[in-house]
C-alpha cells in the first residue's frame, strides 16, 4: 500500500492496465472463454504467457520508478508499450467473450497512462544510459534492421494480397480481414525505431529515452512470438524454424542491449534496485 501511494497518476493508470492484462491473460486459459478458430486460440495462448511476463516487468519497473529510478521508468514504459501493442489485436479481432471488457481496459488505462506522462523522463539522465559510442551504434543498427524486417515483411504481404486478390495465408486461416500489426508497425513501431536510431547515431537528446523502452518492447514481443510458435507446434501446426530463428536472435540482441543500458551506475542509493532490475531482465 505504501508503494501504491507513491505512484503518480500515470503510474497508477499503468498499474491498472497491468492488472487488467494479467486478469485477461489468465482468463484465456479458462476453457470456453476463447471462441475463435483453433489456430487463433493457440496463438493467443502464446501471447497470454508473454503478456503475463510483461505484466511482471511492468510491475518491477513501476516499483523501482517510485524510488526515483529513471531506469525503472523506462522499463515500465517499454513493458506498457508492449501490452498496448498486444491487446490491440485482442480488443479488435478476438471474438467477443467474457474477457473483452478487460481487453478494452488495458487499452484505456494504458493509453491514458501515456497521455498523462508515464514516458516523461529527464532526457539527460536517460541519454546517459546510451552514452557509449559503440553501444549507440550497435543499438541504432539493430533498430534499423528490425524496422527494415518489419517493413519488408508487411509490405510484401500487403502488396501480394492487393495483386492476387487473396488474403495472406495467416489471415485466411484465422478468419481475419486485417492484421493489426500492419497498422501498428508501419504507422508507429517502424517510425519510432528509425527516429530513435537517428538520434542515437547523431548523439541527439532523447535517444536513450526512446531506445531503452524500444529494446524492452522488442524483447517482450520476440518472447511472445516464440511462445506462440511453440504452442502452435504443440497444437499440431507446422513449426516455422525461420520465424523462430529470427525472433530468437531479436530476443537475444534486444535483451543484451537492454542489459548493457540498464547496468548499475550513477546514484548509489538506487544500486540495490538497479541490480534487481538487471537480474530480472537477464532472464530474457
Amino acid at each position: 500500500m505504501k508503494t501504491l501511494r507513491k505512484l503518480s497518476l500515470s503510474q497508477r493508470l499503468a498499474a491498472m492496465a497491468g492488472v487488467a492484462a494479467a486478469l485477461a491473460s489468465l482468463a484465456g486459459f479458462i476453457s470456453g472463454v476463447y471462441r475463435d478458430p483453433k489456430v487463433v486460440i493457440a496463438q493467443s495462448h502464446g501471447f497470454d504467457i508473454g503478456d503475463l511476463i510483461a505484466v511482471l516487468i511492468l510491475g518491477l519497473g513501476l516499483s523501482w520508478s517510485t524510488r526515483g529510478s529513471v531506469r525503472g521508468r523506462l522499463v515500465a514504459t517499454g513493458a506498457l508499450g508492449y501490452l498496448l501493442y498486444s491487446f490491440v489485436t485482442y480488443a479488435f479481432l478476438i471474438v467477443l467473450n467474457a474477457a473483452t471488457v478487460l481487453y478494452i481496459a488495458v487499452l484505456a488505462f494504458g493509453g491514458w497512462s501515456f497521455l498523462t506522462g508515464l514516458a516523461t523522463v529527464d532526457n539527460q539522465e536517460a541519454d546517459e544510459l546510451a552514452s557509449g559510442h559503440l553501444f549507440r551504434r550497435l543499438t541504432a543498427g539493430f533498430m534499423i534492421v528490425i524496422a527494415a524486417l518489419f517493413a519488408v515483411t508487411w509490405l510484401r504481404q500487403i502488396s501480394g494480397s492487393v495483386i492476387t486478390g487473396q488474403l495472406p495465408a495467416g489471415l485466411a486461416a484465422a478468419g481475419w480481414p486485417m492484421n493489426p500489426p500492419y497498422v501498428l508497425d508501419l504507422g508507429f513501431v517502424i517510425p519510432l525505431a528509425i527516429l530513435s536510431a537517428l538520434r542515437l547515431l547523431r548523439n541527439k537528446p532523447g535517444g536513450g529515452r526512446l531506445a531503452v523502452p524500444f529494446l524492452i518492447f522488442v524483447a517482450l514481443l520476440s518472447l511472445s512470438v516464440l511462445l506462440m510458435t511453440v504452442l502452435m507446434a504443440i497444437d499440431g501446426q507446422p513449426l516455422e524454424m525461420p520465424l523462430i530463428a529470427v525472433f530468437a536472435v531479436a530476443l537475444a540482441v534486444s535483451a543484451a542491449l537492454a542489459w548493457v543500458a540498464l547496468r548499475t551506475r550513477g546514484n548509489p542509493g538506487l544500486r540495490r534496485s538497479e541490480l534487481d532490475l538487471r537480474r530480472s531482465l537477464s532472464t530474457f
